[in-house]
């Protein structure tokens, strides 16, 4: 599903008047989009045959710049959310990993999670990943890399997730479940699939209590390429231990998650000339500073919230 344009007719989601500079950077994209000359075609003309087998030779147009690229920008090579090699060092930690150990990740994007976990630590990972094309391209880049059977990414709907039984030590998600309708069963599957004593790891949205009707989350739902399904925390608590679980640490990781996108765009616009790219590109640039935006807003906001979760699965095997 694509991301809708947002127009100068679309309401502005100014986060700076949330805290000096916080929203410096989407307000500065917005500023160059409208600000860019339009991009209008020249009227036919009659074009001498040695000038157009000149241009015929030149080498063709880039194509027009994609959101996987946009988001690599941002994050990271073979990364689509916010948080890069250390950040996923740092948050699977408490796995424990080795050699021996097997890890399902759930959030795969386009493999650089996995990668990173299967080359420091020497381990086999599943990426898992909803989007098609991400995950074609990430197992392509594993491929690259010569790590395609220790970091395979493939494709998968986590509404119809299958998993074997006792297969995995640890199991990590970021992100993932916030729009699955049936959360429950999903989390049924991944108890099932670990390992007695295998650890689950998630960072996860949630709202807070009381705040599931403010308009800031209405406003960010209707960003989201898939519509959220939003659960508060006790449910998570209660869901997870009801299957077996065990929750050893919830952490609110929000200030950390905000940081992060933040860093991502200021990186970002050093590395890269906005005002040069083609107004066709800097469309691709405005759509995302849009989506980050009204994230960013409700989280600010405190409506929304990201959560770590840690969880063994207490069971006889």
């Amino acid at each position: 599903m694509a991301l809708r344009r947002s127009g100068s007719e679309k309401k502005s989601v100014e986060t700076g008047s949330q805290g000096a500079g916080k929203g410096a950077f989407f307000t500065r994209v917005r500023h160059w989009w409208h600000r860019a000359p339009e991009e209008t075609e020249a009227p036919p003309a009659l074009v001498p045959a040695r000038q157009r087998r000149d241009e015929a030779a030149r080498p063709a147009a880039p194509p027009p710049l994609d959101r996987m690229t946009v988001l690599q920008w941002l994050w990271g090579e073979g990364f689509v959310v916010p948080g890069g090699e250390a950040f996923v060092q740092e948050l699977v930690k408490p796995f424990g990993l080795g050699p021996s150990t097997s890890v399902l990740d759930l959030s795969a994007g386009l493999g650089g999670p996995a990668r990173t976990i299967a080359k420091t630590s020497q381990t086999y990972v599943t990426g898992m990943e909803r989007n098609f094309e991400w995950a074609r391209s990430g197992q392509a880049m594993s491929v690259r890399a010569g790590l395609e059977r220790r970091a395979e990414i493939i494709h998968y709907d986590p509404e119809d997730l299958e998993l074997r039984k006792n297969r995995f030590d640890c199991i990590l998600g970021r992100v993932v479940t916030f729009p699955i309708r049936d959360k429950e069963r999903f989390f049924r599957v991944l108890f099932e699939a670990l390992k007695p004593g295998g650890k689950l790891l998630i960072t996860e949205f949630v709202a807070e209590p009381g705040a599931m009707g403010e308009p800031i989350l209405a406003e960010w739902s209707d960003q989201e390429p898939i519509s959220p399904a939003l659960w508060t925390l006790a449910q998570y608590e209660d869901c997870l231990a009801g299957l077996g679980f065990e929750v050893r640490i919830t952490e609110d990781i929000s200030d950390t998650y905000h940081r992060m996108v933040v860093g991502g765009w200021a990186e970002m616009i050093k590395m890269h000339d906005l005002r040069r790219m083609p107004r066709r590109d800097l469309g691709t640039i405005v759509d995302e500073a849009e989506f980050w935006a009204y994230r960013v807003a409700a989280l600010q906001s405190g409506a929304l919230r990201l959560i770590r979760i840690f969880a063994l699965a207490r069971k006889d095997g």
